[in-house]
Parts: C-alpha cells; sequence; structure tokens
C-alpha cells in the first residue's frame, strides 16, 4: 500500500476510536448524574420542594374543635373505696367457732367469730380492778371533804386523793374505750365476740377453728364488702392522662363473661403517675349492677372523653429541627413553610398547638422528614 494511504487510514481510525470514546465517556456521565436537592430555599424559612417529592406528601387541613378520644386500659372489678374493709382480731387469742361462710350476707353487728384470749381476761380483769379503785377513791374524797369542814383531816390530804381518783377513772375510761372500740363488752371471762361494723358480704374468710390468731397477723380474718358498689379500676398510660375526667363515659369488658358488655361512668381518678409502670388509674362504675359481677376479675377499661375546644393536628405533623417544634405549612404549588410551633397535651394521636398555626393551614403529616435532614419526628 502506498504510505500516504497508509497515513491517512491511520489517522482515520484515530479519529473513529476518539469519537467512541468521548460518546461513552458521555453517556456514563449523563448514567451517574445526580438528583436534583429534595427543596431549594426561598428564604429563611420558604422551601420550593421538587415536584416528585411534593406530590408524595400527605396534607391534614388544621381547624379549632372538640377532640373525641377513646383511651383503653386494663385492670380488675374491685370494690369502690370505703365499701370494704378487713376484719382483724383486736386481742390475740384461740379461734373456737367461726360464725359466717364466705359469700356470706351478714348484718350490722352480727358475730363472725368466737375467740377465746388470756389477753382479753387480763384486761377485763383491770377494768374490774379499776372500777373499785374508782369506787373507793370517790369514797375517800367524801369523806375527806366531811372530815376538813370538821377540821380533822388536811386539805393536803384531800388533793392527794382527788389525784388518785382523778388517775383511776382516766385509766379505767381507756380500758372501756379499748374494749368499745373492738366491740367487745367488759362483763368477765377470756372469750370475745368479733362483731361486724356494717352490712355487707363476706368476700374471703382466713381463719377456721383452733386457729392461732393476733391483731399483727399477716391476712385479715376476714374480708367484709358492698356487692353494690363494685367498680372497675384501670390502669392507663402516662400519655393518656390528660383524656381522663371524672364523669367521662366507659365501657368494659370481663374475660369472664365473655364478649358482653358493661356501659358506666368515670367516678374517680389517681392522677399520681406510678413510678414503676408509668401509669395513672381510673374508676368506672357500671350503670346497672350485674350479678355476675366479682371481686378480682380482669377487665378490660375504655374511656371516652371529650377534651376542650383547642387547635390539634396529627401526632406526625409535629417535627423537631434543632430545638424547635416546627410542622410544614402549605404555601401553594410546590413551596412549604417551615414553622415554629408551641404545642400542649398529646391526646390519642392528637397533638394540641397552642401557638403557631391558624385555622385553615394545611400541614405536611406524612414524609416530611425527607425533605431535611435536620428535621426528625418528635412524637
Amino acid at each position: 500500500m502506498h504510505p500516504e494511504a497508509l497515513h491517512r487510514l491511520v489517522v482515520l481510525a484515530l479519529l473513529v476510536l476518539s469519537a467512541a470514546g468521548y460518546g461513552c465517556r458521555s453517556r456514563a456521565h449523563a448514567k451517574n448524574k445526580l438528583p436534583d436537592a429534595p427543596y431549594r430555599a426561598a428564604g429563611s424559612a420558604q422551601l420550593e420542594v421538587r415536584p416528585d417529592l411534593f406530590s408524595s406528601l400527605d396534607f391534614h387541613r388544621v381547624g379549632s374543635g372538640t377532640t373525641s378520644v377513646s383511651v383503653v386500659g386494663f385492670g380488675n372489678v374491685t370494690f369502690a373505696p370505703n365499701a370494704s374493709y378487713a376484719v382483724r382480731m383486736p386481742f390475740a387469742g384461740t379461734v373456737e367457732r367461726v360464725h359466717v361462710a364466705t359469700g356470706e350476707r351478714i348484718k350490722e353487728g352480727q358475730s363472725l367469730a368466737t375467740v377465746r384470749s388470756s389477753e382479753i381476761a387480763r384486761v377485763r380483769a383491770e377494768a374490774r380492778r379499776l372500777s373499785v379503785t374508782v369506787a373507793t377513791e370517790k369514797e375517800l374524797v367524801a369523806r375527806l371533804d366531811k372530815l376538813i369542814q370538821e377540821g380533822a383531816a388536811s386539805t393536803r390530804e384531800l388533793l392527794e386523793a382527788r389525784a388518785r381518783l382523778n388517775t383511776a377513772e382516766a385509766e379505767l375510761q381507756g380500758v372501756r374505750e379499748a374494749l368499745a372500740a373492738a366491740h367487745i363488752a367488759p362483763g368477765a371471762g377470756d372469750r370475745y365476740e368479733v362483731r361486724s361494723t356494717t352490712a355487707g358480704t363476706v368476700l374471703a374468710r382466713h381463719v377456721s377453728p383452733g386457729e392461732r390468731v393476733s391483731p399483727d397477723a399477716e391476712q385479715p380474718a376476714l374480708l367484709i364488702g358492698d356487692p353494690g358498689k363494685l367498680v372497675v379500676r384501670g390502669s392507663f398510660p402516662e400519655r393518656d392522662a390528660p383524656a381522663l375526667v371524672e364523669g367521662a363515659a366507659c365501657r368494659f369488658k370481663v374475660a369472664a363473661l365473655g364478649s358482653d358488655e358493661f356501659l358506666g361512668s368515670v367516678t374517680h381518678l389517681v392522677r399520681a403517675i406510678d413510678p414503676r409502670t408509668r401509669t395513672v388509674e381510673a374508676y368506672c362504675k357500671p350503670a346497672t349492677l350485674d350479678g355476675r359481677l366479682t371481686a378480682d376479675m380482669a377487665a378490660r377499661l375504655e374511656i371516652q372523653s371529650a377534651s376542650s375546644p383547642h387547635m390539634t393536628v396529627p401526632r406526625g405533623a409535629v417535627l423537631v429541627r434543632r430545638d424547635d417544634r416546627v410542622v410544614l405549612v402549605k404555601q401553594g404549588a410546590g413551596r412549604l413553610e417551615r414553622r415554629v410551633v408551641r404545642i400542649g397535651s398529646t391526646i390519642a394521636d392528637q397533638v394540641q398547638i397552642i401557638e403557631g398555626l391558624h385555622d385553615g393551614d394545611e400541614v405536611v403529616i406524612k414524609n416530611a422528614v425527607l425533605l431535611d435532614g435536620e428535621l426528625d419526628q418528635v412524637l
């Protein structure tokens, strides 16, 4: 081949290879091109969002109103405060007889058990001794009064006799009050009757004839309660505490009674938070008493409450940016405003907004954290 023709062929081949390499680099550069930023700042708080991201956002229109919430807790059927009491033996001794059985209805003042006690024998003997002492000192005081008038006794003797009389009367009064507090007659002997203080039902019995009992026993001898005053006590997470109000409607189900539902109202709240479980307690009183309900049944309690009028947004709308709580407010097609807000209580899935929003504002409630690396969902 002629040298000049060979030179032209080599130059042409180099041009073809160069063009092919440039095309590959162009296609690789186009393939590896980074996507646009999620938004472009249009001011200190204005964001122009990329169209494909803006279309993926969900919005919620803000408005003031009353929020009806329902919170669920778990607990058990129990007696209302002061509707049950434990019976303990006031003096140590041995049970001779128990006069009632579990589930039995009793009247006020009814005998529950008979106990034989050397301690009560000593107390009664002391009461009798003090009664004699009081009578003797009274006679001595009366006699000394007459002797002083006749000049046959000194005033000092009378004062000492009156002091002894006052002391004996005080001691006798103390013994009598101790017996009265235990509903035990003074009398004589080493037996005493344990009596009920109010009418009710025997819920539990922990003593039997022949058993040794004492006032500081670990378990009470008997448990008496009023079955007409059963309530449901439920525990709720502390985050739901703002939704719990006295008088709110409630409903509960008892596992032992299947799907039957009972209606009632909240009668009492314990707002002190249990440091171990981080819960608060509420008591629900049934509207009508069902004879199938008994104490200690496990229950699921639901309370429905209407909060006071205020502006709320779903939890997903409130975000944290540095030290501020913020929401993203729609300002038009493709444009958002990052707005700082002040929040109040959180009730169920709603957050109270105290300051920062207005009626009619549309806020982002989903996927907002995708827009800005500094944003994080706070609730």
